[in-house]
């Protein structure tokens, strides 16, 4: 197998289970492809500093898979994956995030109280990010193909857009909303926000 990448590797892992014989060739120093933690040049990251992960949107839409690989190689994911409720709180305390107090509740309920308590945020705001929400879970999160996340939110208020919708396009498809698919983000927000257990990121 070429590659260390989490595709090379999921490859690897299913190439054995069908009885091949694999050797990985990894061209890197570390394994992961561009999805991995980064260290310092060193090679070592100080305490002080939070880790960094590079590349989480390229996992977008195989998450699933993914901890189900994980799971499978006998990874604990409670220890090995830090899972923070959604937090796009501004330094001033504006913004979005889920309480503390609803860390633990059940997707979509957790969001449901943090569109509620959004610092800054208008009632306007929060009856139309709730309204849009339920429309697209009436739908099965499913919209045109060829329609941009710009096109799929051009009713949203611009504080929601900013706050909300923005930040996560960009996080998670590391694109702009102009040329970012409306169907890659809504399944992002199904499966992190709306689906079943909780929503963390």
């Amino acid at each position: 197998m070429v590659g260390g990448g989490w595709a090379g590797l999921a490859a690897a892992v299913r190439a054995t289970e069908l009885g091949w014989q694999v050797e990985v060739f990894e061209a890197a120093r570390q394994w992961g492809g561009r999805a991995r933690a980064l260290t310092s040049q060193t090679g070592q990251t100080p305490a002080r500093v939070p880790g960094l992960d590079n590349g989480q949107h390229i996992l977008i839409g195989g998450y699933r898979a993914t901890l189900g690989l994980m799971q499978q190689l006998g990874v604990d994911l409670e220890s090995a994956l830090l899972q923070l409720p959604l937090d796009l709180r501004y330094a001033d305390g504006s913004g979005l995030a889920v309480p503390a107090w609803a860390a633990r509740w059940p997707a979509p309920l957790d969001l449901l109280a943090a569109i509620l308590g959004a610092r800054g945020w208008g009632w306007r705001d929060r009856f139309a990010l709730l309204q849009t929400s339920l429309r697209w879970r009436a739908t099965g999160f499913s919209c045109p193909a060829d329609l941009s996340v710009a096109g799929l939110c051009a009713g949203l208020p611009p504080r929601v857009i900013d706050e909300l919708i923005e930040p996560l396009c960009l996080s998670a498809l590391n694109t702009p909303l102009a040329q970012a698919s409306a169907a890659v983000l809504l399944r992002v927000l199904q499966d992190a926000l709306f689906g079943a257990g909780h929503g963390h990121w």
